[in-house]
C-alpha cells in the first residue's frame, strides 16, 4: 500500500510541478510573440490550470495525507509541517491572487486592446508571481527529499 500511496503522490506532483514550469516556459515564448498572444496564453493557461493543474494538486495532497496516515508518519513532522505550509501558500497565491488577475487581465484586455500600458503591467506581475510560486514548489520538493527535522 506505501508505494502506491507513494507513487500517486509523487506522479501527481510532478504533473503538477512539471506543468507549472512548462507553463512558464509556454508563457516566456508567448510575450515574445506580442500582446494577443500573451492574452491568449493567459485563456489557455486558465482552462489548463483548472482542468490539469488543480486536480494534480489536489490528488497529491490526498495521496501525501493518505501516505502519512498509512505509513505512520506523524503530521507533527517538521517536513511534514513545512510541505503543507508549502501547499497552502500555493492554494492561496494560485486561488486568491493568479486566478482573479487573470480575469482581471482578460476584462481590461477586452476593454482596452492586449497591448495597453495596464494590461501589460499586470501580466508582467502575475508573471512575478508564477515563477514564485514555481520557486515554492521546487522548496516543497527539496523538503520532502531532505526530511528535515527539528
Amino acid at each position: 500500500m506505501r508505494e502506491v500511496l507513494l507513487l500517486g503522490h509523487i506522479s501527481f506532483a510532478a504533473i503538477w510541478i512539471g506543468s507549472h514550469i512548462g507553463m512558464l516556459a509556454i508563457g516566456s515564448r508567448a510575450l515574445r510573440e506580442g500582446p494577443e498572444r500573451t492574452v491568449q496564453f493567459i485563456l489557455d493557461s486558465d482552462w489548463l490550470g483548472n482542468r490539469l493543474q488543480a486536480v494534480s494538486a489536489i490528488l497529491a495532497l490526498l495521496f501525501g495525507i493518505a501516505l502519512v496516515v498509512v505509513v505512520g508518519f506523524s503530521f507533527g513532522d517538521l517536513w511534514i509541517l513545512l510541505g503543507l505550509l508549502g501547499f497552502v501558500i500555493l492554494l492561496v497565491l494560485g486561488i486568491g491572487y493568479l486566478t482573479p488577475q487573470s480575469r482581471k487581465i482578460l476584462e481590461a484586455a477586452e476593454q482596452h486592446g492586449a497591448d495597453a500600458p495596464d494590461v501589460q503591467a499586470k501580466i508582467k506581475t502575475v508573471r512575478r508571481v508564477a515563477i514564485a510560486q514555481a520557486a515554492v514548489m521546487l522548496l516543497i520538493v527539496l523538503d520532502m527529499v531532505a526530511k528535515p527535522v527539528l
